[in-house]
């Protein structure tokens, strides 16, 4: 089993930090209030020659009533099982809590495994009182201050002191699927009823995944590298802070994924910010699966349904349509495969001779409509990339084409090149 260093500790002494500092990029959302952490993040990192899994979890509290932070402190002690190394962390400023005793109790009987990390150390002064944690009863205690980078290498010699040299490895190859969509329409449950494990910490309450969490799958030997991602609300809605940090982490996602699952809560039907999400999917030219989740609770029959929604999300004609209720389990094979469809078009190559006959044989059904009283022409077309299909068309007026014809030939364009589940990029060059 590869080896897993775990950091866990109370909320707001610096957790993620230190993990953004270790792995040497920001990946975890960082702000200076309690819970920001909700789902456990995981990097593949390196020191003196050995490769560990770094896992930043989220804040631990022992004694809660409510249901997001209870469902943190059981993933949390999940995480301790598996880790080979526990960096628990704690913060000098406020000194020794009630709550890291909670902890230190849970995990003495890993002590063996424990290095205590007090976070926060920035000065003299406060190396001095940094002290006192030595009564919490762990031998190895590491001052350090994340922010600033200082005590961290000492931390990364006492991990690799205490890990085994054994291969260590996350794949983060295959097609990138991001869940994207407007808050609580049920993304995260999605996943985990795809990964059949309780990964992401779902709850009613919108808003409630706030980094971006990827995770390898494999189904059916085919590999994905899949998305979780915060709810999108509208600009107007979201306050500068965790929310709006969460939110741009969702816009990279887009950037960075091939296919997007855009999910849509069925008992409430495409709404204005749905087609905003879905306007964002096609300005980028993604592939993309439309998911109806919750379609158990969908008032209308699913003719009348697909109907409305191509409607609707008439830009996103390529998108394939598919419905699931994810706490039921029902529908996700539909996804994967729609996804496989897309991500096939979606890397269709071809070449310029059967691009160019297309091209003409579109111009002669309908041709462009006059630029300035003069006619438009194609002289030569070509296929020059994919990811997504990207066709280049020589004309004599490129700002002639307008985007009633553009969308019309767009249409024609993806039928007779077989690309009937991917977006089509036009280039318009001119002939010199």
């Amino acid at each position: 089993m590869a080896n897993r260093v775990v950091i866990i500790g109370r909320p707001n002494v610096g957790k993620s930090s230190l993990f953004n500092r270790i792995i040497g990029k920001r990946k975890a959302v960082v702000e200076d209030i309690p819970g920001v952490t909700r789902d456990y993040l995981e990097a593949l990192t390196e020191w003196a020659g050995k490769k560990f899994i770094l896992v930043d979890t989220g804040g631990f509290i022992p004694k809660t009533s409510d249901e997001i932070t209870e469902k943190v402190k059981e993933a949390v002690k999940r995480e301790v099982k598996k880790a080979s190394v526990i960096v628990f962390t704690v913060s000098v400023k406020e000194g020794i809590t009630p709550i890291d005793e909670e902890i230190a109790k849970l995990l003495y009987p890993f002590r063996e495994k424990v290095i205590l990390a007090v976070n926060k150390v920035d000065s003299p002064e406060e190396e001095k009182n940094a002290f006192e944690f030595f009564s919490l009863g762990f031998e190895k205690v590491i001052f350090l201050s994340a922010i600033h980078g200082r005590g961290v290498e000492d931390l990364l010699e006492e991990i690799a002191g205490k890990l085994k040299r054994i291969p260590a490895a996350l794949n983060y190859e295959g097609i990138r699927i991001a869940f994207v969509g407007r808050p609580n329409v049920g993304k995260s449950s999605l996943m985990n009823a795809l990964l059949r494990e309780e990964r992401l910490i779902v709850s009613h309450r919108a808003g409630t995944t706030r980094d971006m969490i990827e995770i390898p799958f494999n189904w059916e030997n085919n590999y994905f590298v899949l998305i979780d991602t915060p709810g999108i609300r509208r600009p107007s809605k979201v306050e500068y802070g965790v929310e709006f940090f969460s939110v741009n982490r969702a816009l990279k996602a887009i950037e960075n994924s091939e296919v997007l699952f855009l999910v849509i809560d069925g008992s409430e039907g495409v709404t204005r910010q749905d087609k905003r999400i879905g306007g964002l999917i096609e300005r980028r030219y993604k592939g993309c699966v439309i998911v109806v989740n919750k379609v158990d609770l969908c008032p209308l029959p699913r003719e009348k349904a697909i109907s409305l929604i191509k409607k609707e999300l008439f830009f996103l004609d390529f998108a394939p349509i598919v419905f699931t209720v994810a706490t039921e389990g029902s529908g996700l094979s539909d996804m994967l495969k729609a996804v496989l469809k897309v991500y096939a078009d979606f890397t269709k190559k071809h070449k310029t001779s059967f691009v160019n006959r297309a091209v003409q044989k579109i111009l002669k059904e309908k041709a462009p409509p006059n630029y300035r009283g003069k006619e438009v022409k194609v002289y030569y077309s070509f296929q020059q990339g994919i990811k997504p299909p990207q066709v280049v068309l020589i004309t004599n007026y490129p700002e002639g084409w307008k985007e009633s014809y553009k969308r019309f030939f767009i249409k024609r364009l993806r039928k007779l090149l077989g690309i009937e589940h991917s977006p089509i990029k036009l280039i318009f060059k001119e002939r010199n």
